[in-house]
């Protein structure tokens, strides 16, 4: 059996997106009483939904490292692994999916918000101001219900400021959502993209594409179209695509996720790049092709505005013309005065972008957003810590930072604690209360600011049948285990679930532990932890399988920190019992 990646992966996301909806709005009158004092080396924090190929993670890694270049303490957060296409010199750490990026913030100056969809989690924690990086998406150019709506309306709301890459998109971001925000364009690296020299150039001339076929506001099918339609054409001219994943539908030589070098290199080989999206924010390939000293054809896409000029330094059509763009490609190929004039144009276009200039407004803004913040004070909380250790220096302050400033009623941190032979479990705690909330009720904030307990919690829904398990008396435990199930929370069922199957497994009831792990896995699939028990009864009970994808899975997933409880360190604990043995 091969575990469903993508469905794991995607019950994960649609938890945390659930969760951000219900978040309650930032703390008022806290945002911008004078401080004054911004110190020299700030300590920033990004954000980042995406660290795949493509140009908006691109220019967030961009920042983060140039930041870094001039000292400053630059800190990436992501769900997802580090770049392997780029070369990230700023601090990276990748974060449990089920987690909010905005909760593993360290102690910093700005936090940056790399989305819409993280400022309102970031804008709720207090502990800095915080500033959206807008490049643009669907909520800015579709159609989208009235709830989506509202939900990215109190994030762009709620940011301290806002940068957008575009002023054409800025007077969208201002009509749909009444948010003003300061123009910073993208710009590109001449060490990566610069004109041919010597043997760049191909013999054999091809158009170079950019983008996904999974992604329709790329205009992939519009790019078919056209290669239908110049395909042969004078020479033999050939295709090739760039793509940030295996395309759906391969055509041509397709080139997926290239580092940096290659990047520039196919730039600069290509007789043209074409580009046929619906609608872009910056689109930074335009302006990269320029930048090589290549021909573009593009469609009017909003963003590619800000800086095309058609005949100077680009042949623009409307969307969705295939006729046009087609014709324009035809022209390039055809007419090498013109050809010419556009690589002049569009070379004289892209040194107007460099990141020096450009580095040094989105510092000014930043120290700007800094000095005019101050975080908000109050002692109406009462904490219970007793009895746990924090893992990080500074984290408890952070801790009472961010329930001062927090709309809940409480908050919540994980507490690591012993489990069995080789495992450590992990649940949230409520370690503070507001004076005079309800102590059974109200909302519950959380903080991802980890904490060890040496003993086990007496404070669980099974401590009981948990005590039973650790003295060995299994069949106790089972019965204990089995009750707390039956009666407990909706919330207790999935872990309650993995006791009862670790119990089964002690008592040596390997079949029925693996039946009710398949039941886990598959009413909790963004729950890794059932992905890593299905994996040791499977072994358990002789079934073949697949050790390599449940690693995928469970590094993918991450700890699942979105239930109540779960294991900590869950790649490890694979490696070793999988993986291991192998070797």
């Amino acid at each position: 059996m091969r575990p469903d990646l993508a469905a794991a992966v995607a019950a994960a996301r649609s938890a945390e997106f659930t969760a951000r909806r219900a978040l309650p709005p930032p703390p008022q009158g806290a945002r911008r009483s004078a401080r004054g004092d911004t110190p020299e080396r700030l300590r920033l924090c990004y954000l980042v939904p995406r660290t795949d190929v493509g140009g908006g993670a691109r220019v967030l890694f961009e920042h983060a490292n140039r930041l870094h270049d001039r000292g400053h303490e630059v800190t990436v957060l992501s769900h997802f692994t580090p770049p392997a296409w780029f070369g990230l010199r700023a601090r990276f750490q990748q974060v449990p999916f089920g987690v909010e990026l905005a909760e593993t913030v360290p102690a910093c100056d700005v936090i940056v918000a790399g989305y819409w969809d993280q400022v309102l989690a970031a804008r709720t924690l207090g502990v800095a101001p915080v500033v959206h990086f807008e490049q643009g998406d669907f909520h800015l150019f579709e159609d989208i219900d009235q709830e989506t709506r509202e939900v990215v309306a109190r994030n762009v709301e709620a940011a301290d400021a806002t940068i957008i890459v575009s002023g054409t998109v800025a007077a969208v971001l201002r009509d749909r959502y009444g948010v003003a925000a300061t123009v910073i364009a993208n710009a590109v690296d001449p060490t990566v993209f610069h004109p041919a020299v010597g043997g760049d150039r191909q013999q054999r001339p091809y158009l170079l594409f950019v983008g996904w076929d999974g992604t329709i506001f790329k205009g992939m099918a519009e790019m078919r179209q056209v290669w239908q339609a110049v395909a042969g054409h004078g020479d033999g001219v050939e295709l090739v695509w760039v793509t940030p994943r295996p395309p759906r539908d391969p055509l041509g030589r397709v080139v997926v996720s290239p580092d940096q070098a290659t990047l520039g290199a196919l730039y600069r080989g290509a007789a043209a790049y074409v580009c046929c999206s619906h609608y872009e924010t910056f689109p930074l390939p335009p302006l990269e092709a320029m930048a090589s000293g290549t021909p573009v054809v593009t469609t009017r896409n909003t963003g590619v505005l800000e800086y095309a000029r058609d005949g100077e330094n680009a042949l623009l059509a409307d969307i969705h013309d295939v006729d046009g763009l087609a014709a324009r490609v035809r022209r390039v190929l055809d007419e090498p005065d013109l050809a010419a004039r556009l690589r002049d144009g569009g070379l004289k276009t892209a040194a107007g972008y460099s990141w020096d200039t450009i580095i040094t407004r989105v510092e000014e803004t930043y120290r700007g957003v800094c000095a005019a913040w101050s975080p908000t004070t109050g002692d109406d909380w009462r904490f219970d810590l007793g009895g746990l250790r924090f893992v990080d220096a500074g984290a408890e302050q952070r801790l009472r930072q961010r329930a001062a400033a927090s709309a809940s009623d409480a908050i919540a941190v994980p507490v690591t604690f012993p489990a069995f032979e080789g495992h450590r479990a992990v649940r949230w705690r409520i370690v503070g209360r507001r004076a005079g909330s309800d102590p059974d009720g109200g909302v519950v904030g959380r903080a991802y600011l980890p904490v060890h307990a040496d003993d086990l919690p007496d404070d669980l829904p099974y401590a009981a049948a948990l005590r039973e398990f650790a003295a060995g008396r299994f069949d106790r435990a089972l019965a204990g285990f089995l009750d707390a199930y039956r009666r407990g929370k909706s919330g207790d069922r999935p872990s309650a679930s993995r006791w009862i199957v670790l119990t089964l497994l002690e008592l040596g009831n390997d079949e029925q532990a693996a039946s009710v792990v398949a039941g886990g896995v598959e009413a909790f699939p963004g729950h890794s932890d059932f992905h890593y028990l299905h994996a040791m009864t499977s072994m358990l009970t002789g079934r073949p399988i697949d050790g390599a994808a449940y690693v995928a899975v469970i590094d993918a997933l991450g700890p699942a920190t979105h239930y109540d409880e779960w294991f900590d360190e869950p790649g490890t604990l694979i490696r070793e019992r999988l993986l291991a043995p192998a070797r």
